[in-house]
């Protein structure tokens, strides 16, 4: 059962392995400037949105099919890249988001150090300048960012990765 899904990464129950989102936050930001009036006084005027931000986290742990250093690792092949963020079957959004960060916390460890249980947490934007992929095209020079957007991790890749994963347990 899917979950969620961003970039061919899926998150729900999948056989024996569990990815379950157990975090989701979006928000936006008021982009205002303070202006001064020919009276003296200031006056706040808003100017439109900051981009849109995401955050997403979930447990890892042998025990649930997942090799928590293998998704991380796996993850941070992710970073830069861009898509929409699917929740229960439908866009979060109309722009698509790109993976900014990745975050192991919450471990812990065996006697040898290999990590055993661990939350992942993801963090997103969406693009002020988007790219076609998750959103309008736009003009002008690539960034570093939107170059690696192009990427994507195929589904086979993936499923390499968590089976990875499931082999060490």
């Amino acid at each position: 059962m899917k979950q969620a899904e961003w970039n061919n990464i899926t998150w729900g129950t999948f056989g024996h392995q569990m990815a379950h989102l157990k975090s989701f936050k979006l928000s936006q930001k008021i982009k205002t400037e303070e202006q001064t009036s020919e009276n003296g006084g200031n006056k706040l005027v808003i100017k439109g949105l900051e981009p849109e931000q995401l955050t997403v986290s979930y447990s890892t742990g042998f025990a649930i099919g997942l090799d928590p250093r293998g998704e991380f690792d796996m993850l941070k092949k992710c970073a830069g890249m861009k898509d929409y963020f699917i929740l229960a079957g439908q866009k979060v959004s109309k722009n698509g988001f790109t993976l900014d960060e990745i975050g192991l916390s919450n471990t812990v460890t065996d006697n040898n150090g290999r990590i055993l249980t661990g939350d992942i947490t993801l963090n997103f934007s969406t693009d002020t300048n988007p790219t076609s992929k998750g959103g309008k095209a736009s003009k002008g020079k690539s960034t570093k960012a939107q170059k690696k957007s192009s990427l994507s991790l195929t589904p086979e890749d993936y499923a390499r990765a968590r089976a990875l994963a499931k082999e060490k347990r």
